[in-house]
């Protein structure tokens, strides 16, 4: 399979377990992580900001998704760093094409940022991902939203990029942010899972309609559902387009739609989203990526959202 021709999606993960536990996710953080882009990694197909981390004395990148319900370790790393996992009965991972896989879970993972700073993840999935991620050395997914200490939002600016966690409120302050598109309640959660986990729907606008979509730094390309009501406006023009992967190892077709203007965060900005089905809660219609993504200032709050884009 030739990388040049794939998409690689990393979408949000949905945790089935029909269990209700309200640990809170990370017991001691830094106000910041050194988070970075990577260009050769971008040529790839993985455009979202990365942070390096050390867990028993393994380094590996890990990808900031805040389209992650769920830290997410892969398969690969958790057996080199030798982590001990253990199985949630009925525990699964849905990836975007709908195809779901088991997961194993791990508790109180201690580890360090590059920076020399320590962390410890309360609670994580570990789930197999393409191959591709142990070529690349690509360890996981790690969720912005999640790793705010409690009381704080994670501040994503990705056109830096930068992760800071402050207040809410001190954040738009801080960010003049009286302009931002505060999107009304935005937060979605699965209040199944076994996890404590939470996504966030923001609106994007073309063609004179609007529909709400996940907001989904983990995903290379902007997706929209082909019932959406955007999908339904742009697909008479569309063609078809490479095939994607993503978690579990799927691999389907999209369509896509050339030279889109679709407005999110206040900006209207060019693209050429794809169309097809999308697995996502609370009735997303559809996948904000990188690409609608990358000038984009995020504030992800517990129970409320603000973003701001060029």
């Amino acid at each position: 399979m030739r990388v040049a021709s794939v998409t690689f999606l990393i979408t949000a993960m949905l945790v089935m377990a029909q269990k209700a536990d309200g640990v809170p996710l990370n017991a001691k953080l830094t106000q910041s992580l050194p988070v970075f882009y990577d260009s050769a990694l971008a040529a790839k197909g993985f455009p979202s900001p990365l942070v390096k981390a050390r867990i028993g004395g393994h380094e590996a990148l890990f990808i900031i998704d805040s389209g992650a319900s769920v830290n997410v370790l892969a398969n690969w790393y958790a057996k080199v760093a030798e982590i001990p996992t253990w199985t949630e009965t009925g525990s699964t991972a849905r990836g975007s094409g709908g195809k779901t896989t088991p997961v194993r879970t791990v508790h109180r993972l201690q580890g360090h940022w590059s920076n020399g700073q320590g962390f410890t993840l309360k609670e994580a999935i570990v789930v197999a991902f393409p191959p591709l991620f142990e070529t690349l050395h690509l360890g996981g997914l790690l969720s912005p939203q999640l790793l705010a200490p409690e009381g704080t939002a994670a501040v994503l600016d990705l056109r830096i990029p930068s992760l800071e966690f402050k207040p809410f409120a001190r954040a738009m302050s801080d960010l003049h942010l009286s302009r931002a598109i505060k999107v009304p309640q935005p937060v979605c959660r699965n209040p199944d899972s076994h996890f404590v986990n939470r996504v966030y729907l923001a609106p994007i606008t073309t063609a004179g309609v609007t529909d709400l979509v996940l907001v989904d730094t983990g995903a290379t390309k902007t997706i929209v559902a082909a019932d959406s009501k955007i999908g339904q406006a742009i697909e008479t023009d569309s063609e078809l387009g490479p095939h994607s992967e993503g978690i579990g190892g799927e691999v389907d077709g999209r369509r896509i739609a050339r030279d889109v203007q679709l407005l999110r965060g206040g900006k209207t900005i060019g693209l050429s989203p794809s169309i097809g089905e999308v697995s996502s809660s609370c009735n997303a219609k559809g996948l904000l990526g990188m690409d609608a993504l990358r000038n984009c200032l995020l504030v992800l709050g517990k129970d409320e959202m603000a973003f701001r884009c060029k």
